[in-house]
């Protein structure tokens, strides 16, 4: 009998779990469905006209009773107003908008110059986060990265009261004549694949490249010395400010994958290529400026991959695609150990 009875509660306990965990789950969705519907309030509505309430149901993908309901609850919170069938942001609902946007475009930075996730996820793990970070937290996230002013695509961060700086999402890079330098100010980010198609060609924020050819079925450009065809569904979500003159012809840097054994060179930089977690796990192990730097060893297996680099008292292996992406800058006054 005993053992019906432990069986009961167990079973009952379990359901009562899966009740408040259901209920916690409902509460949490519900909550980021309003607070989605205030952020594309607020995108899509900048000179203050109203969104029809269809255009929000399909961006909701939400029936149009569900739509007034959640509209409903939105009117009673504060945050917008139902003129007819157009929906407006109140000065509370911009201010929440506005909160949110700042966590989204902050949590961005965040896992872009701080983590190895690569830029095309960027987008979909701030998606999730931005429900989650408080004010203090955002207070504290914003003062370790040093108060950034725009995103790693360019977009402008608002600050803590909910000022944000100008928009400049530059010219679409399809409009640019031919023989053109441009540089990069803004990169779209959805479609995510799109946008992953474009860094995947080494383009990034504050690119500087040269349009050559401007056809229907595509541009050739200069980038960093190379030259490469983007197809215009790509090009279309570049935005670009056009430079009045040609940059200076940019420096040839030899890397410390081409430094001979036993041959001391000092540190340029690091590419610009080089973000995110790898860029502080080089600057930690002593890659920074002005740093001696000499390989000592290579492996006997996989072409010498990886190098034993001596560098500010310590023995650093390096694999060659890393070790590419460190700049030199050779010592006349060193000479071969």
């Amino acid at each position: 009998m005993w053992v019906l009875g432990t069986v009961a509660v167990l079973l009952g306990a379990f359901v009562g779990w899966l009740l408040v965990h259901g209920w916690e789950r409902w509460r949490i969705q519900r909550r980021e469905t309003r607070e989605d519907t205030l952020k594309f309030l607020l995108s899509r509505d900048p000179r203050h006209q109203g969104i029809p309430l269809e255009s929000l149901a399909g961006y909701l993908n939400l029936s149009l009773p569900a739509t007034a309901r959640l509209v409903n609850q939105l009117c009673h919170l504060g945050f917008v107003q139902l003129r007819g069938n157009r929906v407006f942001l109140t000065p509370q609902g911009r201010r929440e908008a506005t909160r949110i946007v700042r966590a989204h475009r902050l949590w961005e930075y965040y896992l872009a110059y701080a983590t190895d996730l690569p830029p095309k996820d960027l987008h979909r793990y701030a998606e999730r986060q931005e429900h989650r970070l408080s004010p203090e937290e955002l207070r504290d996230l914003a003062a370790r990265m040093g108060h950034p002013l725009r995103d790693p695509h360019g977009d402008p961060i608002p600050d803590e009261a909910g000022l944000i700086g100008p928009e400049e999402p530059g010219t679409p890079l399809t409009d640019v004549a031919p023989d053109t330098w441009v540089q990069v100010v803004h990169l779209e980010d959805e479609p995510a694949d799109i946008f992953a198609q474009i860094v995947a060609e080494g383009i990034y924020l504050n690119t500087v490249l040269r349009v050559l050819e401007n056809l229907p079925t595509g541009l050739r450009l200069q980038v960093d010395g190379r030259e490469l065809w983007l197809a215009p569904i790509l090009a279309n979500n570049i935005g670009v400010r056009v430079l009045p003159q040609a940059p200076p012809i940019p420096k040839v840097h030899r890397t410390l994958a081409d430094l001979p054994p036993g041959t001391w060179a000092r540190v340029d930089r690091i590419s610009p290529r080089i973000q995110g977690l790898l860029r502080r796990r080089l600057l930690d192990l002593g890659f920074t400026p002005g740093a001696r730097v000499k390989p000592v060893l290579r492996s006997a297996f996989g072409q010498g991959d990886p190098t034993a680099y001596w560098i500010r008292g310590s023995l650093i292996a390096l694999r060659r695609e890393q070790a590419q992406e460190i700049w030199l800058q050779e010592d006349p006054h060193e000479t071969a150990a």
